[in-house]
């Protein structure tokens, strides 16, 4: 009886908690948003495309990285973000400038989307 009841609580105490998170979904107003951030060498530009429930797709469309070493990022980390779905992901070793500008960047168009 103890342990049913045990049971019981866990399993209440679990649907408490998927309950919670059920509501935390972010929802964007659909569309192609710009923003842009210090880099290595300038600005570095970019372009992310929202629908209403989810980040689709990241480009830098303008930067003047260094060949080799910030283009790296340029090339890498728009995937991982659209991959995680969120800006907050690991930099591209040895372009922390970059991947700094186009995270950045990429956070101000999800506000962007979030505040509309």
């Amino acid at each position: 009886m103890k342990k049913m009841t045990l049971a019981i609580a866990a399993a209440l105490c679990i649907l408490a908690l998927l309950a919670g998170c059920r509501g935390s979904a972010d929802t964007y107003k659909a569309g192609t948003y710009t923003a842009a951030a210090e880099g290595y060498s300038g600005d570095v530009e970019v372009e992310v495309e929202f629908d209403q429930d989810s980040l689709l797709s990241v480009k830098v469309t303008d930067h003047n990285e260094t060949v080799g070493i910030g283009d790296r990022a340029v090339e890498e980390l728009p995937a991982k973000i659209v991959e995680e779905l969120t800006w907050e992901v690991d930099a591209v070793a040895s372009a922390t400038m970059t991947s700094d500008a186009i995270k950045t960047a990429v956070k101000d168009c999800i506000e962007q989307a979030r505040s509309k």
